[in-house]
C-alpha cells in the first residue's frame, strides 16, 4: 500500500513538473518584453486572438476569431508586490513596413492573472512598435496612499509577427 502511494505521488511530480514546463514555456513564446518604469513592472504578451467573456453589463460577447493576436500587458508594483488594478491602459500599434498605425484601449481582464488585454487584428507579418501607455487610475484615494500609482508612464515594445 506505502509502495502504491508512493508511485503514484511520484508519478503526479512528474506529470505537474511536465505541465508546468510546458506552460512556462508557452508564456517564454508569448512574451515581447519587460520594462522597468518606476516601481512599475510592464510585461507584454502577444497571445492568439482569445474567447474574451464581456463583464455582465455588456450584452457583446466578442469572440477572438476575427483577430490575429491579443495584446496582454501586465503591470506590476515591485515595492509593493502586487499587480495594479484601476489603471487606465493603451496600446498604439504601429506597422514599421507601411508605417500606419492604431490605438487600442486595454480592459482590465481576469485570465490566469490580472492584466490588461484585447483582441486585435495585425494586417501581414512584419515588425511592429508597440507603445504602452499608461494612465493613473480615477478613484478615490486615502489620504497615506495619495501618491500610489499616480504617474503615467510609457514604454515601446518592438514585436515580430511571423
Amino acid at each position: 500500500m506505502v509502495r502504491m502511494q508512493r508511485l503514484m505521488s511520484a508519478t503526479l511530480i512528474v506529470f505537474m513538473v511536465f505541465l508546468l514546463q510546458y506552460a512556462w514555456g508557452h508564456e517564454n513564446r508569448a512574451r515581447v518584453g519587460v520594462r522597468t518604469v518606476g516601481d512599475l513592472e510592464i510585461a507584454l504578451y502577444a497571445w492568439g486572438a482569445q474567447d474574451i467573456v464581456p463583464p455582465k453589463k455588456d450584452t457583446h460577447h466578442r469572440p477572438g476569431k476575427a483577430a490575429t493576436h491579443h495584446l496582454d500587458v501586465r503591470v506590476y508594483d515591485l515595492g509593493r508586490r502586487i499587480y495594479v488594478p484601476y489603471l487606465n491602459v493603451k496600446a498604439t500599434i504601429t506597422d514599421l513596413t507601411k508605417r500606419r498605425e492604431f490605438t487600442v484601449e486595454l480592459e482590465p481582464m481576469i485570465g490566469e492573472w490580472l492584466h490588461y488585454g484585447a483582441n486585435i487584428t495585425l494586417p501581414h507579418p512584419g515588425t511592429y512598435s508597440i507603445l504602452v501607455d499608461i494612465q493613473p487610475p480615477d478613484i478615490a484615494r486615502f489620504k497615506h496612499v495619495a501618491d500610489v500609482w499616480n504617474s503615467p508612464a510609457q514604454t515601446v515594445f518592438t514585436y515580430e509577427y511571423h
